[in-house]
This record gives structure tokens, C-alpha cells and sequence, in this order.
């Protein structure tokens, strides 16, 4: 496999999304566009080849993979965000300490208010953590995500359990559903994959309900669709055979590596015909029977 690394400059945007368009026009990752807005690095990839494209993010490093090449960009001394939309998934490479996109106003409310005084003062709390500590929570891909990532470091751990005991569990918990839910390309609202599939939002419930699409809850904001089931082949009969196990879990199952598969992740198997689907239905029932 050929492997290329692009070396994002904050002080050059424009050579980068030089360089990255003709990684992209080599690896022949087809759809694929990078363009340079508001001195941010636009990566745009149509959502119908993100089974071909296996994405992944670590930290500072972002990589596509096809059977025959990959495509490394190391991205230091950027943001790196995602969010998809029913036709792309969308990354982009924003230099640290740009200012983020202003947030959609909300009506004052007495408990909102509330929420914010309460939600402020723990903020000034985290601020005192020590510069390593915020400096790994600051490369977090979204807002949110920066937080739980300022949450989960010892130091404040350390102050919180004086006041809530289980408060690092529930960070742990939160953090591990944040990388579930946004890695392998992100996810789509039931709009979003509605659109996606040409169907109407009944149908995708319905769908879910049936067990033919993979889809989590996230409260109000309803159910979340991880991007990759669309257009894997034989997702659904592997998603059969982990049924009896909640979403979470089922999303656990696929995104996780197991030695019945030689150590790759069920998606990964998946992805490419690299493992034949019995073998990864005999995973997923191996990994049912045990309850997750």
C-alpha cells in the first residue's frame, strides 16, 4: 500500500490544499474536495464513498485509506472539526485559537440563565488546569468535545470526585460515546439520512425499528445514524446477529477490534471484503452471547 503524508503549515493554507489535492487526485479518493476558506483547510466527501474511504482521526493525525493507498495528513497547530450533512461528511482544519462560528441564539429562560451562572463557574474552575492539561483538551475535534476532554484529565477529576465520587465514571462513559459516535466520518439525524436515502423520516424509523439501520439516541436530540452502515455491504444480516444488544452496544461491536477477526474492527472486515461475512456474523454472535 502506498502511503502519502501531507504536513499542514498555519502559516501557508493555500500550499496546503495544493498538496492535498493532488494526494487526493493520486490516491484517486474520487469526489473528494479541499478548498480554503476564512484561512481554514474544507475537506468535503461525499457521504456515498465513506464505505470506501476508511476514515480516521487521532489527535493530530487525519487519514483516508483505500486497498491501495493512504492518505496522512498531520495537522498540528490546527482544530479539527467534523459534521456531516446528508449529501457530505465535512472536516475541517481551523488553525488553534481561531475563532469558532457564533452559536445559534436561544430564548432567555429562568433555568437557562441558571444553567449558564452554574455552567460558567465550572469553566473558571477548568481554566486553572495546568497548560498540558488544556492544551490536549483544546485539539478536541467539536466544542463539546473539548470539554469532556478538559473533564476526563486527572487534575480535574482530582477536584470533582471531593464533591461527586462516580463524576470520572460518567466522564469516562461520555467520552467513550463522543469517539463512538463521531468516529469513521461522523453521523446524520434521521432527516439527514432520510435525505441521504431518498425516503421519508417514518421510513427511517421504521427501518431502525426493524433492525435494517443502525441508530442511537442522544436525547432531544433524537437519534443519531453513524455515517458508515450506508452503503456497506453486508451490514445488515452482522447487525442481525447483535440484536438482543442496544445500540450503544451494537455500535461498540463494530467499531472495536477482535481476535476472531484477526484483530480488525467488524467494520473494518466489512470494508473491502476483508474478512468473509460469516466470519464477522460469527464474531457478532460470540460478542452477543457474552452481552456485550
Amino acid at each position: 500500500m502506498a502511503t502519502s503524508i501531507v504536513k499542514l503549515e498555519p502559516q501557508n493554507i493555500t500550499a496546503a490544499v495544493r498538496s492535498l489535492r493532488a494526494e487526493f487526485t493520486d490516491a484517486k479518493l474520487a469526489g473528494v474536495k479541499t478548498t480554503a476558506r476564512r484561512g481554514a483547510v474544507h475537506v468535503k466527501v461525499p457521504i456515498a464513498r465513506m464505505p470506501d474511504y476508511q476514515f480516521s482521526y487521532d489527535r493530530e493525525c487525519v487519514s483516508w485509506r483505500t486497498p491501495r493507498w493512504k492518505v496522512v495528513i498531520h495537522a498540528k497547530g490546527f482544530a479539527v472539526e467534523q459534521r456531516t450533512d446528508a449529501k457530505a461528511f465535512h472536516l475541517v482544519f481551523k488553525k488553534a485559537g481561531a475563532q469558532p462560528e457564533p452559536a445559534e441564539t436561544v430564548k432567555p429562560s429562568p433555568i437557562r440563565k441558571i444553567f449558564f451562572q452554574r455552567s460558567l463557574r465550572a469553566i473558571e474552575e477548568l481554566q486553572t488546569l495546568d497548560e498540558r492539561s488544556l492544551a490536549e483538551a483544546v485539539e478536541a475535534p467539536t466544542d463539546f468535545s473539548v470539554l469532556v476532554s478538559a473533564l476526563k484529565s486527572e487534575e480535574a477529576l482530582a477536584s470533582i470526585r471531593a464533591h461527586d465520587p462516580l463524576a470520572g465514571a460518567r466522564v469516562r462513559g461520555l467520552e467513550a460515546k463522543r469517539k463512538l459516535i463521531e468516529g469513521e466520518g461522523g453521523s446524520l439525524s434521521s432527516a439527514e439520512a432520510a435525505k441521504l436515502l431518498r425516503i421519508t423520516r417514518q421510513a427511517i424509523d421504521r427501518r431502525r425499528k426493524e433492525g435494517k439501520l443502525l441508530g442511537v439516541e442522544l436525547g432531544r436530540k433524537g437519534f443519531r445514524y453513524p455515517v458508515w452502515q450506508f452503503g456497506l455491504a453486508n451490514f445488515e444480516p452482522v447487525l442481525a446477529a447483535v440484536r438482543d444488544l442496544d445500540s450503544w452496544e451494537q455500535l461498540t461491536f463494530f467499531l472495536n477490534p477482535t481476535a476472531m477477526l484477526g484483530g480488525l474492527t467488524p467494520l473494518e472486515a466489512l470494508q473491502g471484503g476483508k474478512r468473509g461475512v460469516d466470519d464477522v456474523i460469527r464474531a457478532a454472535s460470540a460478542y452477543g452471547e457474552q452481552g456485550g
